[in-house]
């Protein structure tokens, strides 16, 4: 199911200081969740700490073990007098948390003691469901492990996982989150290979310099074996994952050099029909032409790793 758009206002993101998704985040990221409203108290606390106890065991998952999730969560503060807005004023968007952060001082929590701050506002009428201004997240509904992963990326300094039916997106829909994949798209198996080479969780990946086959295993736990092939062309750099589960299937994500996405780190996009099927993957037998560059088969696939070949 599609979320509602996760994009903050543009004109506030340009004034926040955003990290750059080259610097690994913290082994330990310490998060305080703030759960603020004028009176109502719409979901347990209780629910909201198993989410990001699913949510650490995701982020352990996909890190390789390498990224651990420590919240503590407010009780219901309800002495909020008035509705959030749903962007920054004149002074702001510190204008939108103050009034949070200071019922959460007074009941003891100190925000500056934490990595990030999701502040729970489901007073907030807004068009969407998350939003990340540096290392303060704004929720405005209950927290999924989705959404969480989504905002957590973006603290890290991950843009958008994008998706387009063609290579050309140009000339088709290109979706801001349309990866069906990632969880930084519409998705939640896992980050992207892409995504995980930028946080520093597996290491820089062979590029394809010759026509022959290489073998490569799902970036999914740690391997000496490839983990991604990547591709250079005059427009940009084509990822290429081999995925076992729950599907066994090669995926292509296209880095556009003229993507701008500021301030994160360039955007993938996710071909969402490599072979004009309805899927995001090749299977076993099937090829992809990259664009200005090599025809990609998928010979062998098992439960641990692929055997991929490239010809001109």
């Amino acid at each position: 199911m599609r979320r509602a758009p996760l994009l903050a206002v543009v004109a506030v993101l340009a004034a926040v200081a955003v990290p750059s998704a080259g610097s690994a985040p913290k082994a330990n990221q310490r998060v305080l969740v703030v759960l603020a409203s004028t009176g109502a108290k719409p979901y347990p606390v209780a629910d909201v700490q198993r989410v990001f106890a699913q949510l650490n065991e995701f982020m352990q998952r996909a890190s390789l073990g390498q990224v651990h999730v420590q919240a503590d969560v407010t009780p219901w503060l309800t002495a909020l007098t008035a509705k959030p807005t749903c962007g920054a004023s004149a002074n702001g968007i510190d204008s939108v948390f103050e009034p949070a952060r200071r019922a959460a001082a007074g009941a003891g929590f100190d925000t500056s003691r934490y990595d990030t701050v999701v502040y729970e506002l489901p007073d907030a009428r807004c068009g969407f469901f998350g939003a990340t201004y540096g290392h303060q997240v704004m929720l405005t509904r209950e927290p999924t492990v989705e959404l969480l992963a989504h905002e957590l990326g973006h603290t890290f300094g991950l843009g958008h996982a994008m998706g387009a039916d063609c290579i050309d997106y140009l000339r088709c829909s290109l979706e801001d989150t349309g990866d069906t994949l990632s969880p930084m798209g519409s998705g939640s198996l896992d980050y992207s290979a892409y995504e995980k080479s930028l946080l520093g969780w597996i290491p820089a990946q062979p590029r394809v310099t010759a026509p022959k086959s290489y073998v490569l295993t799902p970036p999914t736990s740690r391997s000496k074996v490839a983990q991604a092939l990547v591709v250079d062309t005059s427009r940009g750099t084509w990822w290429i994952e081999y995925r076992a589960q729950p599907f066994r299937g090669l995926v292509f994500r296209f880095v556009d050099a003229e993507n701008h996405s500021a301030p994160y780190d360039p955007s993938a996009i996710l071909i969402l029909r490599p072979t004009k099927k309805a899927r995001p993957w090749l299977v076993k037998g099937e090829s992809f032409r990259i664009p200005l560059s090599w025809r990609v088969t998928l010979t062998k696939g098992s439960a641990k790793q692929a055997s991929v070949r490239f010809r001109p």
